[in-house]
């Protein structure tokens, strides 16, 4: 399993409701992480994944738990041989802490560190939260293994990074709840191999999705009333489009011509796309190495 990684101490961030979400996490810090657990993260098996304890303040996390949303239409319940769970990603209906939180972990300043952390440039977060937002699992509810999702279709992109955010004070591992990540088929396959995080208070897993088998399979043991809880982001890549450096362009403004931008665009519009592919993928590959 991954070893987890204290943030800074939960005291010195803000607990006040009122807060922005530039202060909802010590950003500072939050590079200082990747830095370190870069190289853990892109080789941990059975796929890349990281979990992270205690980079939120407890009392802010206490209070997103204490404005969970109450039961309605606007949660979607799942209840199959597959799954037992319900979801509600409509962060009009949250209350001001976990919109910020939620904010927060859309922003700019967290997306570097995912990138950082996970080698994947230009990810892009979810403002609709598809599929996102709130997870509540209730006694006796599970997660069958299973393979995410690859795209968000309303925005025309590809999933590649899921982050969970649990909030369970007091969770006992013997209540189960469990996140799994299998390599491959537990039972078929004999190399398989398997890495569990316990759903426990102030716990962030970080994972890519592509291929990644994961769940959570026995049916929750803890007591009525209790709920296993956790905040949801995904995050996306948009699809390669051949030629698009070739249709890109700069601010052009009114007035004189100038000899130099005549001759560049002169340039760009006789080189073939497929040079500006080329230049584009090696200015990636210098920029990772």
């Amino acid at each position: 399993m991954s070893s987890p990684l204290a943030a800074s101490s939960p005291s010195s961030y803000p607990s006040n409701p009122g807060l922005v979400p530039s202060q909802v996490l010590d950003t500072e810090r939050l590079m200082q992480i990747a830095a370190a657990r870069s190289a853990d993260y892109r080789g941990a098996k059975p796929f890349p994944h990281i979990m992270l304890d205690g980079l939120f303040s407890e009392a802010l996390l206490d209070q997103a738990v204490a404005e969970l949303p109450a039961a309605s239409a606007r949660w979607t319940t799942y209840n199959t041989v597959n799954e037992s769970k319900q979801v509600c990603s409509d962060a009009g209906l949250f209350g001001p802490t976990a919109e910020i939180i939620v904010h927060a972990l859309n922003s700019a300043p967290f997306v570097r560190f995912l990138e950082r952390l996970t080698g994947i440039a230009g990810l892009i977060p979810d403002p609709h939260l598809h599929a996102a937002g709130y997870m509540k699992v209730s006694p006796g509810g599970f997660l069958g293994l299973h393979y995410d999702f690859a795209t968000q279709r309303e925005l025309k992109l590809d999933r590649r990074i899921n982050v969970l955010l649990y909030l369970n004070r007091d969770w006992d591992p013997e209540w189960g709840g469990a996140l799994e990540l299998h390599s491959n088929d537990p039972v078929t396959d004999p190399r398989h191999q398997e890495v569990a995080i316990d759903p426990l208070f102030n716990r962030v897993a970080i994972f890519n999705t592509p291929n990644a088998l994961h769940g959570h399979r026995k049916p929750l043991t803890c007591p009525k009333g209790r709920a296993r809880l956790c905040l949801s982001w995904y995050y996306y890549t948009a699809p390669p489009v051949p030629g698009w450096a070739a249709r890109s362009k700069a601010v052009e403004f009114r007035g004189p011509l100038d000899p130099r931008r005549v001759a560049i665009k002169a340039a760009n519009m006789l080189t073939p796309p497929i040079v500006f592919e080329i230049a584009r993928k090696l200015k990636e590959k210098l920029k990772k190495s």
